[in-house]
């Protein structure tokens, strides 16, 4: 087994150089080995009682990309609760096969867990119809007949789910190892062993390859609806779904379906002329990973999934369409977890999400994206009408128009301002800390200049031994593949502090409402904020941040399956994440013995700001640089100060913490204006306002003289 050491990248402005040092020099806050009981022998909570069993290889449970083509499915629903019973729907020409249940996890680095074997209930071969079509490019297969059942047991443990449609016929396997044979002289026909032919010789052969090749994933959740575990884990499904293109279109383009095996659904998709779909079903089986491999959930979600488990935190599990049909739910637990690329919302999802925050439930965003498109839901068209199976986004930002034939009800980006938006601008932000600004395909390192090091999300971190003017580089693809900034915007959270920066010129930067890219350059930051009922709020600001955290998952040099990714993850960022969930008041049951066990902060008093620039009574015109001080009262640092200029109706970030500035360009018809100054430390205690500085506009000194 090869062992990889993290390279950790430095850079000292002052001086223009640039040092690589691996993870391995930084080792003054090295932990020491902690001596633990056996997590098995007593398990904390049902996530370190379930991961103690032994796991499966990958080799068993993994695909290759979407999987065979010539047997796919999907579920009956996205969700189900233990105890009830899921149905399958399978399309395949094979006389044989079989459905194994995993239960996807750490399990000792295996990943995954077999928990049951079923047969379908229905002769085989069984023949299954053309999906039903609309002309919203809607392709719906839920018209297909059940092939198999599952009672979900009742003491099954949450989690996400893998029903692997094995194929055990007698039909020749295709002779690659993808079970692709696309290009070849014949459809099972491989090249001869003659010279110079040298994978037929038998070199390169591959050492990971499937036990069983002829297999696809049906994935799922399964909840536990009695339980008040202290992390809930959101799927960010609704995104797979606007991503799949199975039966001939998505949200984002169309294409040619594939007929070939009886795998392809066909049914006349893509003889619509519209160039994508306006709504998506969930009625269909997923085929994102050989196309779209950065928005589904074996990139960015699995890895924390596994890291999660691993380290034991007690964490149950949701799907995206139950943040909106179960949404109260989400408070009944301490931390509400986002991951991956969780891009598109309905309203009542948002609006429980921030129910939850605003009931004092901590939310830790560890993607990307969040939030970013607005969406509904409706009931599926293949004659049941089950509810929450279509997902409708018409992405009217890219229309420039109006296009959901619902009036008063928008399905573009949240953040669109522009008068047809019936609802107003609502810009993710407000929420989620960040925005969405950084297009597809990026794979950058995340930055954290040493005066972010300093900052508790950092202790017991390499990041808290930078010294001061450098900047450490870590994780390639951790910022990736889009990623969010920071902005001014007029929906930032009050209090809001960064806790990295990094600064990225060529990036692929959003210049209209969310549908127009070019060529720009980018500051992202982790962010954190601290909402008035008290709820700590996080964000990643990036899909992949999950790459720091573990090591396993789907990227673009090997898109198919997943294998280790030679740069991950980042020790500082998992200790960084331990850290914060033990703000949030969560600690781990079984934590890795390379990491520190964190403490809550004690922290409750804010900082305190003073305004030292203008004086009181300054005439101000043109550019005006509003600067001071702020100073921390109880043993934590200055992480961010904010100044109002309209007497606290809106506040603005200021450049700095001790010693900060901002820049106001002063209105023109200005008469006058009282100017506030606060700050905030990184517990996030938000200080008290200032003493006011009331200064005056170049319009009242000309009235004044007039009237002299």
């Amino acid at each position: 087994m090869r062992t990889i050491i993290q390279p950790v990248s430095l850079s000292a402005a002052a001086v223009g150089l640039s040092v690589l040092l691996s993870s391995a020099s930084f080792t003054a806050q090295a932990p020491a080995a902690r001596q633990t009981a056996d997590p098995c022998a007593s398990p904390a909570n049902k996530i370190v009682a379930e991961n103690c069993k032994p796991g499966n290889p990958r080799t068993e449970w993994d695909i290759n990309a979407d999987g065979d083509p010539t047997i796919q499915g999907f579920a009956s629903a996205m969700s189900v609760n233990v105890g009830e019973s899921l149905d399958f729907k399978v399309r395949t020409h094979s006389p044989r096969y079989r459905i194994d249940l995993y239960r996807l996890g750490w399990y000792g680095g295996s990943g995954a867990r077999l928990i049951q074997s079923i047969r379908p209930s229905v002769t085989l071969p069984q023949a299954q119809p053309d999906c039903l079509t609309a002309n919203q490019r809607l392709v719906d297969c839920g018209n297909w007949t059940t092939s198999a059942s599952w009672q979900v047991p009742a003491d099954a443990v949450s989690g996400v789910y893998a029903a692997r449609l094995i194929r055990e016929d007698d039909e020749p396997e295709p002779w690659r190892s993808e079970g692709n044979n696309s290009g070849v002289s014949g459809p099972a026909a491989p090249p001869p062993p003659l010279p110079h032919s040298y994978g037929a010789l038998g070199l390169g052969k591959l050492e990971d390859a499937m036990k069983e090749k002829r297999a696809s994933h049906v994935l799922f959740v399964v909840r536990d609806d009695a339980s008040q575990s202290t992390m809930l884990f959101q799927t960010a499904d609704p995104t797979w779904v606007a991503f799949n293109r199975y039966g001939g279109s998505s949200l984002y383009s169309s294409y040619l379906p594939n007929q070939g095996g009886g795998g392809g659904g066909g049914g006349g998709a893509a003889d619509n002329p519209r160039t994508r779909a306006y709504m998506a079903s969930y009625n269909r089986p997923l085929t994102n990973r050989s196309s779209t491999v950065s928005d589904q959930f074996f990139s960015a979600e699995y890895p924390l999934v596994r890291w999660l488990e691993r380290n034991g935190y007690d964490v149950s599990y949701f799907s995206g369409v139950d943040s909106d049909q179960r949404g109260s739910e989400i408070r009944e637990h301490q931390i509400f977890i986002s991951a991956g690329h969780d891009a598109y919302w309905s309203a009542a999802q948002r609006a429980n999400i921030e129910a939850a925050r605003d009931a004092g439930v901590h939310i830790a965003f560890m993607g990307g994206g969040v939030g970013m498109w607005k969406t509904r839901y409706l009931p599926s068209v293949e004659g049941l009408n089950t509810p929450h199976r279509t997902l409708v986004s018409y992405r009217e930002t890219l229309a420039d128009g109006k296009l959901d034939p619902i009036k008063d009800v928008w399905t573009g980006t949240w953040r669109d301002s522009r008068v047809f938006n019936p609802e107003g601008a609502k810009p993710e932000n407000a929420v989620t800390g960040t925005i969405a600004t950084v297009g597809p395909t990026r794979h950058d390192q995340l930055g954290v200049p040493a005066r972010f090091g300093k900052l508790r999300f950092w202790r017991n971190s390499d990041m808290a031994l930078l010294a001061d003017g450098t900047t450490a580089f870590v994780g390639r693809g951790v910022l990736g593949h889009e990623w969010d900034e920071d902005l001014d915007n007029g929906s930032r959270p009050a209090g809001l502090i960064r806790l990295s920066e990094t600064i990225v010129d060529g990036v692929p930067y959003v210049q209209d409402w969310g549908g127009v890219y070019d060529s720009g350059t980018a500051t992202h930051a982790m962010t954190l904020y601290r909402a008035p009922s008290g709820a700590l709020v996080f964000s990643a600001g990036s899909v992949q941040h999950a790459w720091g955290l573990d090591d396993l998952h789907t990227y673009f040099v090997t898109p198919g399956r997943l294998r280790p990714d030679p740069m991950g993850p980042v020790k500082a960022v998992q200790q960084a994440t331990v850290n914060l969930f033990a703000d949030m008041g969560v600690q781990p049951a079984n934590l890795q013995p390379d990491l520190r066990p964190a403490q809550p902060s004690t922290d409750r008093t804010g900082p305190l700001a003073r305004i030292t620039t203008p004086a009181a009574g300054t005439i101000a015109a043109g550019l005006l640089t509003i600067a001071g001080t702020a100073t921390d009262r109880d043993g934590g640092i200055v992480a961010g100060v904010e100044v109002s200029v309209d007497d606290g109706a809106t506040w603005h970030p200021a450049v700095g913490t001790a010693s900060w500035e901002y820049e106001w360009q002063v209105p023109a018809t200005l008469d006058q204006a009282t100017v506030l100054s606060r700050a905030v430390d990184d517990s996030n205690n938000l200080g008290e306002v200032s003493p006011a500085v009331r200064v005056r506009g170049a319009r009242a000194r000309t009235t004044e003289e007039q009237q002299e």
